[in-house]
């Protein structure tokens, strides 16, 4: 619901948005994106070890040792939040200083900043007591507080856009306060969930804090080159480009970036359970659901970017109205970049779980900085402009990442490549196959000019795609799974659960 409610609002919002401001205060959204992508730096350093540090204590049933960790690490991270204000809120004010920025879009810019600064100061602090909801897998009670606050931030959003004016400002705003709710909600209903996550001064153990933060050092090396990639593409592009440039990167990423919150539910439950697997040395479970979560994201990943990427052009043309021409090819590369990731969906978290921190951190330094040395010579030297900075992501991530990252990922799971390409890639591509070719047609034969030919031709692709799934793609583990949960379903849905339940599953 909470992604339902996301896109819709976002696809809205988008067209909304550039329809009726300019392109140097629409550009104000990614660049306030770019600068905050650094704020986690410092809470990875103080919070990445406090998830996998209670889940381990937990586990063993050992209360005090949770207690421990969250009375330990409140102050150095209500110690790191201050700093984080006051350094934030400098900043802020000499925003003109670290992007360039139209004068009369100077106070929405040091508004929009201040407001980010204080959610994520608050957050900081909190960290050490929301450990609850994904230790006691209570994700759906989680993601019901998720669709409430979203629904909220939408209501702020909608009654200061048509209420007040149509600004950008009201977009941070309306996140803000969706944010601090949502914190004001979730660290309490946490707090019961595990009520051992309290504080007590005589808990606090330093020599806990330093090999807590000494684990957080390689995640954050790790999340400074993640943050790299995702930051410095609208910050070059401002510098070296144009503001046009900054909103069709941007606007030409929308898909991608939904993508990657589309398949968030469907990875988030795996991760306290890939610590727990390679804790007990279970490497025949671990290597299973390593492969099992690839081949469910991209199915899901390839349904829509399938479509997406052969009519790139026709949807940018129908959404934008011409506006933002170059969004399309964006749109499409970046969406090859979203296909190559998913098949390795779980290898960050498995690396994480077994403590290979600094194996998986290297080696990302490496990716993200050929990503960044391609980006400023595609766009400040040969003028590429927002594809070539889209073009070096896929550059980056085609020739590095798949053969860096994947490869230590298959060793952690003990997963053979054979495996990989067996379990992995042929039950996911070869399904999709009849699908681009179904897209490629129609797009030469008819031609796609309207909203309704492009959703028929995509709903045709995504049907066919699900049923060359159904037959070729589901193993004998998932068609066992389907027939487990076909006794709870309604009526038709029971019988065709039913049916992909049985067919070769039973026969083995």
């Amino acid at each position: 619901m909470t992604i339902a409610l996301n896109i819709s609002v976002l696809v809205w919002l988008q067209q909304y948005l550039l329809k009726r401001i300019s392109a140097e205060e629409y550009s104000l959204v990614p660049l306030m994106a770019a600068i905050m992508a650094f704020a986690p730096l410092l809470s990875t350093v103080l919070t990445g070890g406090i998830g996998r540090f209670v889940t381990v204590a937990y586990a063993r049933g050992d209360d005090e040792e949770v207690t421990r960790i969250c009375s330990t690490m409140l102050p150095v991270l209500a110690a790191g939040g201050i700093a984080f204000l006051a350094v934030g809120w400098t900043g802020a004010w000499y925003i003109d200083h670290l992007i360039r920025i139209v004068p009369s879009r100077l106070w929405d810019s040091r508004i929009m900043m201040a407001l980010l600064v204080f959610s994520t100061a608050l957050q900081l602090p909190a960290a050490a007591f929301e450990s609850g909801f994904i230790i006691r897998q209570k994700l759906v009670l989680q993601d019901l507080i998720g669709v409430s606050c979203q629904l909220l931030r939408f209501l702020v959003l909608f009654s200061l856009l048509f209420g007040v004016s149509t600004r950008v400002l009201w977009v941070i705003v309306a996140s803000v306060t969706s944010d601090l709710v949502n914190l004001a909600i979730s660290v309490p209903i946490s707090l019961r969930l595990i009520p051992a996550q309290r504080f007590r001064w005589n808990a606090v153990r330093w020599s806990l804090a330093r090999e807590i933060t000494n684990y957080g050092g390689w995640t954050l090396v790790n999340q400074i080159a993640q943050t790299a990639r995702m930051a410095m593409d609208p910050l070059i592009l401002n510098r070296f480009a144009s503001a046009i440039d900054v909103a069709t990167f941007n606007v030409g990423g929308m898909v991608p970036r939904q993508l990657s919150v589309l398949i968030n539910p469907l990875t988030r439950p795996f991760i306290p359970i890939l610590a727990a697997l390679y804790a007990t040395g279970d490497s025949t479970r671990l290597r299973n659901t390593y492969l099992r979560t690839a081949r469910y994201n991209a199915w899901v990943v390839l349904a829509v970017a399938v479509p997406a990427i052969v009519f790139n052009k026709e949807l940018m043309l129908l959404y934008l109205g011409g506006k933002y021409q170059g969004a399309g090819a964006v749109m499409a590369v970046l969406l090859v970049v979203a296909i190559l990731n998913v098949f390795n969906v779980m290898g960050p978290a498995a690396l994480m779980a077994a403590g290979e921190m600094r194996g998986f951190a290297s080696r990302q330094i490496i990716v993200h900085s050929v990503n960044l040395l391609l980006t400023i010579l595609f766009v400040a030297y040969l003028r590429m402009g927002a594809f070539g900075s889209a073009a070096a992501t896929l550059l980056a991530t085609l020739g590095l990442d798949t053969v860096l990252t994947w490869r230590l990922s298959w060793r952690i799971t003990h997963t053979p490549g054979s495996a990989w390409v067996r379990e992995v890639l042929i039950p996911t591509v070869v399904p999709a196959l009849p699908s681009v070719f179904i897209c490629l047609s129609a797009k030469c034969v008819f031609g796609i000019t309207t909203w309704l030919g492009l959703f028929a031709v995509s709903a045709v692709s995504g049907t066919l795609n699900l049923i060359l799934i159904a037959i070729f793609g589901l193993r004998d583990q998932d068609r066992i799974d389907i027939a487990r949960v076909a006794g709870r379903l309604p009526g038709p849905a029971k019988t065709l659960a039913r049916r992909l339940g049985t067919i070769r599953g039973t026969r083995r």
